[in-house]
């Protein structure tokens, strides 16, 4: 790992009189988000040596900390593979001080690592055609049978296109669902015999040295959800998309298969316009400077997003403890007018 950039806050944010509604920096505006060292596998550079534009970055740090752009805890931004910016907020309502080591909750994007399972177990052998009838797998779930209409497939929960509870036939439209994705973890611990945090340790955490996890388990059923649940820290999350960005790949091993991030990132189903679906990820676009610009990101409620961005090599994470419009707006605001805009086509 490369060598980190140190720095030391030598500036205090002073309060306005909209306190409340305004972020205390944990660093100077004048460090733009410059990353700590905290030994977690991350090669840590500038903007600059991979092709961004720092002046746009400490432009969007001053609007947050102003309280003039969306309240979001944490943004952090890989390029070409390495850590170059991360910044951390708190407001002085908050309970919680949001740093490098501080876990997040990642609610609906932990659907996103679900997917990657799914894709992991197929390889495996242990699940088969994403097209066979969910039923073979839970033969005494009458529910799944659909006499009236042709039965539910993994691929119609992939998809949130399942209908379930609804007179919906399967995979005629999107609908979003976490009762499918539920279902979803249900048949993997069906086939593997473990729980989604298990398998998820074991195949995808452990391999990419992402160790401080909490997953919480259902009231109900005393397991590890599948919908939502999983907390790490936004460098971890940025992990995460790293590896969708590289197919699959940490570290030269092949941790899921190249193929199966190809399909689930790909759009299989339009869901709520702009935006379209894969297999539990969403996908989207942003016109930047007359280009239009394709990511694909988990997203979770109260605005979490893990962005990856293929054409540009760049990962963000945002995360934020409040909800925003429509969980979309305003922080992929954040993304199109300074982010993108910050990030060079080389």
């Amino acid at each position: 790992m490369r060598a980190s950039i140190s720095f030391i806050a030598l500036l205090a944010i002073a309060l306005g009189p909209f306190a409340a509604q305004t972020a205390f920096a944990t660093e100077p505006a004048s460090g733009c988000g410059i990353p700590t060292d905290i030994h977690d596998g991350w090669a840590i550079t500038s903007p600059e040596k991979q092709g961004m534009n720092p002046n746009l970055l400490c432009k969007m740090d001053d609007g947050i900390t102003a309280g003039q752009l969306a309240n979001v805890d944490s943004i952090v931004v890989i390029r070409h593979g390495a850590l170059v910016y991360e910044r951390y907020f708190t407001y002085p309502e908050q309970k919680i001080h949001f740093d490098a080591t501080t876990r997040h909750r990642g609610n609906s994007m932990t659907k996103g690592v679900v997917s990657l399972l799914v894709g992991i177990e197929m390889d495996r052998g242990l699940i088969g055609d994403l097209d066979a009838p969910v039923v073979s797998y839970f033969p005494q779930n009458a529910d799944l049978r659909m006499p009236d209409k042709d039965p539910v497939t993994l691929r119609h929960l992939l998809t949130m296109s399942a209908g379930l509870g609804s007179s919906r036939a399967p995979g005629v439209s999107f609908q979003y669902n976490n009762n499918e994705t539920e279902l979803v973890g249900a048949l993997l611990k069906k086939v593997t015999g473990k729980t989604v945090d298990v398998l998820a340790q074991e195949n995808i955490f452990a391999p990419l040295g992402i160790t401080d996890v909490e997953w919480f388990k259902s009231p109900i059923s005393g397991l590890a959800m599948s919908s939502e649940g999983l907390n790490l820290r936004p460098r971890d999350w940025a992990k995460i998309g790293q590896l969708v960005l590289d197919r699959g790949a940490w570290e030269g091993k092949q941790i899921v298969p190249a193929s199966w991030v190809d399909q689930s990132t790909a759009e299989q189903i339009k869901a709520e316009a702009p935006l379209a679906y894969g297999y539990q990820w969403w996908l989207g676009r942003s016109l930047v400077k007359d280009r239009v610009v394709q990511w694909v990101y988990a997203r979770g409620f109260n605005s979490q997003k893990t962005i990856i961005i293929p054409a540009l090599d760049t990962v963000v994470v945002i995360n934020a403890s409040r909800p925003s419009k429509n969980m979309v707006a305003p922080e992929l605001d954040l993304l199109d007018r300074y982010i993108l805009p910050a990030t060079s086509t080389d």
